[in-house]
C-alpha cells in the first residue's frame, strides 16, 4: 500500500515538473537589459533650465589652479612654460558662456610618447600650416600631401621637443575651466607669439571696425603679434583659426557674428 501511494506521489511529481517546463519552453527568450537616457533634468517651475545669458564671474586665475587644469587634461605629457612671463590667459574663446583656459605648454622631458599617441583625450591643429608652408624655402621643392588633420583619422601632429604649445581647455557649466569635468582641449602647435592678451567678445566690432575682410566671431579673441604680423587666435565653430589682414581669406559671416554690428 505504502509503495503503491509513493508511486502516485512520484508520478504526480513527474508530471507537475513536466508541465512547468512546458511552460518554460513557451515563454519567450529573455531580453536584454538596454540601460534608458537619464530623463532631462527640469526645473522647479516644470520647464528645462535656461541657458545662461552671461558667463559667471569668476575669481582671478591662479597657477596653482592652471596646473591642476593641466594635470588633468595632459597628465604628465606637457607642462606649463615657465620661461613666458605671462603663461595663461582666461576668457570665453567658443562663446558658451563658460570661461575657458589658454595656457602656453612645452613637452615634458622624455614624454613625447603620450603627447604624440595616435588617439588623444584632445583635438591637435596647427592653425599657420598653411602660412608658414607658403613661406618656406622648401616650396621650392615638391612638398608630401600630409594627411587630413582629422579627430577620425587620429592625431596626425608629430610633436617635437622643441616646440611650444598652446592649449586651450574650454570651461564646463559655471566652474569653467576649474569644474573637474572640463577636459575638452584644444592643442595649438606654432601659435604662440608676442603681447598675448584677451579681447571680448563685445569690444570686437569697435575694435575692427571697417576691417575687411574679416572672419566670423564666436567669442573673445585671443590678439598677439606673431612673425611680424598683429592678429588674433579665434574659434572658428569647430577649430581654433589664426586671423591676419594681410594672409586671411574671406568667408561668409554667420548673422550671430559680432562682426555683423559692423555692417
Amino acid at each position: 500500500m505504502l509503495a503503491r501511494k509513493a508511486s502516485v506521489t512520484t508520478s504526480w511529481f513527474l508530471v507537475v515538473i513536466g508541465s512547468l517546463a512546458l511552460c518554460g519552453c513557451a515563454k519567450p527568450p529573455p531580453q536584454p537589459i538596454v540601460e534608458q537616457p537619464p530623463a532631462p533634468q527640469a526645473s522647479e517651475a516644470g520647464s528645462l533650465p535656461a541657458q545662461p545669458t552671461e558667463m559667471p564671474k569668476l575669481p582671478p586665475p591662479r597657477l596653482e589652479d592652471v596646473q591642476q587644469a593641466v594635470t588633468r587634461v595632459f597628465k604628465d605629457a606637457a607642462v606649463i612654460d615657465g620661461s613666458r612671463s605671462a603663461s595663461f590667459l582666461v576668457g570665453d574663446f567658443n562663446g558658451d558662456m563658460s570661461q575657458d583656459l589658454a595656457v602656453i605648454l612645452k613637452p615634458a622631458e622624455g614624454k613625447l610618447g603620450e603627447l604624440n599617441q595616435e588617439f588623444p583625450s584632445w583635438i591637435a591643429t596647427e592653425p599657420l600650416e598653411d602660412l608658414l608652408r607658403s613661406k618656406s624655402k622648401a616650396l621650392a621643392q615638391p612638398v608630401a600631401a600630409r594627411p587630413s588633420n582629422s579627430t577620425a583619422a587620429g592625431q596626425t601632429i608629430r610633436f617635437e621637443k622643441s616646440d611650444v604649445l598652446l592649449a586651450i581647455v574650454h570651461g564646463y557649466g559655471p566652474k569653467g575651466w576649474h569644474d573637474p569635468d572640463a577636459t575638452q582641449t584644444h592643442l595649438l602647435r606654432n601659435i604662440v607669439g608676442t603681447n598675448m592678451r584677451v579681447l571680448p567678445f563685445e569690444a570686437v566690432a569697435k575694435a575692427y571696425k571697417g576691417v575687411r575682410p574679416f572672419p566670423a566671431i564666436y567669442g573673445d579673441l585671443i590678439r598677439q603679434t606673431i612673425f611680424g604680423e598683429s592678429g588674433f587666435i579665434h574659434f572658428t565653430g569647430g577649430v581654433y583659426g589664426w586671423y591676419d589682414p594681410r594672409n586671411f581669406k574671406s568667408g561668409p559671416i554667420p548673422a550671430h557674428s559680432a562682426m555683423s554690428a559692423m555692417k
